[in-house]
């Protein structure tokens, strides 16, 4: 026989069922999100749309990942506008770019600038619109990485009043390359989006 509580009522014991059914709507509404997000990462992170848009006064290369990203912006830069804008930032990894800045190659005027410490994305844009600023260009295209545009558009697009195009240079990656990838970067687009920049 149950045990009677204050007042000698019974406690009311819920049903299994009504147990089982909150338990299943908050799996649907976790698996529901987990879809969300993940969609929202293949769209903006793996698979996002890349356009270079109107032409250019300046095509502007992020720093990192130089392999991939320098001929794209090569490529654009010698097509468009003639200038090429390269982050020249510090790291091993940027020395390509460095050697790009020192010894540039006859078909584009190259034009560096190294970033404030501590350098990152945030403050490549802040650079970027003192540049746009200075020059007073209208439309730059900006290179990086296919999981880098989201941040890169979102921080550059703070910092200058001048029509931003992202362009992507696609990484050869391996599907946990892409995971790791696309992890840190979730992370730092969430930084991004409670930030100002500029």
């Amino acid at each position: 026989m149950p045990s009677r509580g204050e007042g000698g009522a019974a406690p009311r014991v819920r049903p299994r069922w009504a147990v089982l059914r909150r338990r299943r709507t908050w799996v649907a509404a976790a698996a529901g999100g987990a879809v969300l997000v993940t969609g929202a990462a293949l769209h903006y992170l793996v698979f996002p749309s890349s356009d270079p848009g109107l032409p250019a006064d300046a095509v502007v290369v992020l720093a990192g990942d130089p392999e991939v990203r320098l001929p794209v912006a090569l490529q654009l830069a010698g097509a468009g506008p003639g200038l090429l804008v390269v982050s020249a930032a510090d790291g091993e990894v940027n020395a390509p770019a460095r050697a790009l800045c020192e010894a540039p190659p006859r078909d584009v005027v190259v034009l560096c600038f190294e970033p404030e410490a501590p350098q990152s994305t945030r403050t490549e844009a802040q650079a970027i619109g003192e540049l746009v600023e200075e020059r007073g260009w209208t439309h730059v295209t900006v290179v990086t990485s296919t999981f880098h545009m989201a941040r890169a558009d979102l921080l550059v697009g703070r910092c200058t009043d001048a029509e931003v195009a992202v362009v992507e240079a696609r990484p050869r990656l391996s599907g946990v390359q892409w995971a790791r990838q696309v992890a840190a970067e979730v992370g730092g687009l969430g930084g991004a989006l409670f930030s100002d920049p500029c």
